[in-house]
C-alpha cells in the first residue's frame, strides 16, 4: 500500500515538474527573461555582495598601509627637520660665543674618547699643526670642560673635570672664597679647601680664580648643588655640577693665548 502510495506521489511531482515545464516554455520571452534575471539575480547577489565587501576591505586596508607609511615618511622628515633645526641653533651659539669671546678661541670637534691611560679625556681634531699646546684650556659656550693634556700633529688628547687628577682654582662668584675643584673618585666634582665658617650656598657660580695662570679668570666653572658642613674636620664638602654637559660634547673651543711656561707647570692647576 505504502509502495502504491510513493508511485503515486513519484507521478505527481513528475507530472507538475512538466506542467510548470511546460507552463515556462509558452510564457512570453520577455517574462521568461525577467524569471531568469530574478532567479539569476537570488542566486548570485550574495556572491556578488560577498566580492563587494572583498574588494573594500582590500582596498581600504592599501589606502591604510598607504596612509601609514606616509606617516611615518613625514614623521621621519620632521625629526629629521629637528636635527637640521638643532644643529643649526647649536652651530649659531658656538658661533656668537666665538664672536663675543675676548679671547682667541680655536674650535675643534671631539672625535672620540679618551684611551685606558687618560679614561676621563677627551680626543680632538686639532694639534701641533693648527698652535695647540699642553696646558691650553679648553671650553664650550656653557663653561670649562679641561685642558689639553697630550699633542699630536693633527690630534690632542683632553683632560677633563672629572678626571681624579686634575685640579683648577676656583672661587665662588657671589662670596668670592677661593678653594680647588676637583673629582676625588671621577664622577663628583667638588669645590674642596672651603673652610666651615666661610658661605656658600646652593645654586652659587663657581669660576675660575685666575690664580694658576692655566686658566684666566672668571670662566664659569660649574653650579653648588649642595654643601655640608661635616661634624668632623675643617672644611666644607661642596658638591658642584658642571655648566657644561662632559658626556654629550661635539665641538669645543681651546683658548689659543694660554700657553705653557715653567712657571705654569708648577701651579695648582694641571697637578
Amino acid at each position: 500500500m505504502s509502495k502504491r502510495r510513493e508511485s503515486g506521489t513519484g507521478i505527481w511531482v513528475w507530472a507538475g515538474m512538466l506542467l510548470f515545464a511546460l507552463v515556462l516554455f509558452l510564457l512570453p520571452a520577455s517574462i521568461k527573461n525577467g524569471l531568469s534575471s530574478l532567479v539569476r539575480n537570488g542566486l548570485y547577489s550574495p556572491f556578488v555582495w560577498a566580492d563587494a565587501q572583498i574588494k573594500l576591505m582590500r582596498d581600504n586596508f592599501s589606502r591604510y598601509i598607504i596612509t601609514k607609511q606616509e606617516l611615518a615618511k613625514a614623521k621621519a622628515e620632521l625629526e629629521e627637520l629637528r636635527e637640521i633645526r638643532a644643529e643649526n641653533e647649536r652651530l649659531r651659539n658656538l658661533l656668537n660665543f666665538k664672536n663675543r669671546s675676548e679671547y682667541s678661541l680655536l674650535l675643534a670637534e671631539v672625535i672620540g674618547s679618551g684611551e685606558y691611560r687618560y679614561p676621563s679625556s677627551l680626543i680632538i681634531n686639532a694639534g701641533k699643526n693648527q698652535g695647540v699646546h699642553p696646558e691650553m684650556p679648553v671650553l664650550t659656550a656653557e663653561g670649562v670642560i679641561g685642558k689639553v693634556r697630550n699633542v699630536a700633529a693633527t690630534t690632542s688628547v683632553v683632560q677633563i673635570l672629572g678626571d681624579p687628577g686634575f685640579h683648577i682654582s676656583a672661587r665662588d662668584r657671589v662670596t668670592g672664597i677661593v678653594g680647588i675643584v676637583e673629582s676625588e673618585d671621577g664622577k663628583t666634582l667638588l669645590f674642596n679647601q672651603v673652610p666651615i665658617g666661610e658661605s656658600v650656598a646652593e645654586g652659587d657660580r663657581i669660576v675660575t680664580s685666575g690664580l694658576g695662570k692655566v686658566f684666566p679668570k672668571g670662566l664659569l666653572i660649574g653650579y653648588v648643588v649642595s654643601v655640608i658642613d661635616p661634624p668632623e674636620g675643617m672644611f666644607k664638602k661642596i658638591v658642584v655640577q658642571p655648566a657644561a654637559n662632559l658626556k654629550k660634547l661635539e665641538e669645543v673651543f681651546i683658548l689659543m693665548e694660554f700657553g705653557p711656561s715653567s712657571a705654569e707647570n708648577d701651579s695648582i692647576e694641571g697637578q
